[in-house]
């Protein structure tokens, strides 16, 4: 009857074993003939077997047939070379103290070489596993890149085309034109949310901090994203003692576009979206806000809201999960933080904090 896999492996891992059980008694038995016969004196021989059970302890792989080798070693070497010969007796109290040190120095000799074995293959194993784990991430990261690039060729394509079918296009036809345009828009999206977070992760995508305006960073924000909120009510509000911003505005204008396409997935139809800047004395820090009515986030998605790939369970369209994640570290590379929450009237607030840095003149006048 053949063997299953399972049975195969234990019987090879036992052959294994009892091989280094007769290597080690092999090597033992090697040394004893040469300490039999070789003239030097018992006492010098001991160190003969101590280097004995170091080449075994660094050979074999299990401590059993290590220690088997210290307490081998011991018993030939009492049998073999200490006086009287033949016999396991010690007459002098001289030679017992240094036979019980003997087995004493082997059997820790043989376990810390046995450790010490170990941790180096443990080591060995993590970093050929930190090079695979590297190695597949540059490949994973080389094949985001060029397949996201060679994606964008036909998208600009098809955006073209789609443009002029819309001027020139009536009726039905306008209509299909109408869905083209817009799945190519959506395409584009995610194509772009793949290119942002391969550069994130290569490093290649750096923050060019400079002086913004709130409510240029939301006029440019809902400019870019009217086809997605085309219906809703989108209201901004921005406090008069708003100072400017220092950040990245294009990098800001895209946080604010995932995050408003982030409500537009997950918020009925009819509720407004509103859009509030402000000073947040308790953080000390400059805020915007992108504020919903909708369900809100869900207790179990909150702590991995931020993590790639993560989508909830009421989104109505699609999308790779990757707009919140990118939306996140965008406002980190700009030394900002965004926190999401649950309102207590209902929907769910995102809001991007950044640093007050104080500003003596407006930009105009610095020139």
């Amino acid at each position: 009857m053949p063997q299953s896999p399972e049975g195969e492996f234990h019987s090879k891992k036992r052959r294994s074993h009892v091989r280094e059980y007769v290597e080690v008694a092999l090597v033992i038995a090697g040394l004893t003939i040469v300490a039999w016969a070789w003239p030097p004196g018992y006492r010098a021989f001991s160190y003969i077997y101590l280097l004995g059970v170091v080449a075994l302890s660094l050979r074999v792989r299990r401590r059993g047939p290590v220690i088997a080798a210290a307490v081998l070693s011991a018993m030939a070497w009492d049998f073999f070379t200490i006086p009287p010969r033949y016999t396991f007796r010690i007459i002098g109290a001289e030679d017992i103290a240094l036979f019980v040190t003997y087995i004493c120095v082997a059997l820790v000799i043989s376990e810390l070489t046995a450790r010490i074995r170990t941790q180096g293959e443990q080591v060995g194993a993590a970093k050929e596993r930190e090079r695979q784990l590297a190695e597949s991430e540059r490949l994973h990261r080389a094949l985001f890149d060029s397949v996201s690039h060679e994606l964008n060729t036909p998208l600009t394509a098809l955006r073209s085309a789609a443009t002029m079918l819309l001027d020139r296009a009536s009726d039905e036809q306008a209509f299909l034109a109408g869905e083209i345009d817009q799945a190519t828009h959506r395409m584009d999206r995610l194509v772009g949310n793949l290119l942002d977070e391969s550069r994130l992760e290569s490093g290649l995508l750096k923050a060019h901090l400079d002086w913004c305006d709130a409510r240029d960073l939301f006029n440019e924000a809902t400019l870019q994203t009217r086809d997605m909120l085309t219906g809703r009510t989108v209201t901004t509000e921005v406090a008069d003692d708003t100072p400017l911003l220092r950040a990245d505005a294009p990098l800001m204008v895209q946080t604010l576009d995932n995050l408003l396409l982030n409500a537009a997935l997950y918020t009925p139809a009819a509720k407004p979206i509103a859009l509030r800047a402000g000073m947040d004395a308790v953080r000390n820090s400059v805020f915007l806000s992108v504020e919903d009515e909708g369900p809100g986030i869900p207790p179990e998605l909150m702590g991995r809201l931020f993590k790639k790939f993560q989508r909830g369970s009421t989104v109505r369209g699609g999308g790779l999960g990757l707009g919140l994640s990118i939306a996140h570290r965008l406002v980190a590379a700009q030394g900002g933080e965004i926190v999401a929450e649950n309102k207590a009237s209902g929907g769910a607030r995102f809001a991007i904090f950044l640093p007050i840095v104080p500003c003596e003149k407006t930009p105009d006048e610095k020139r």
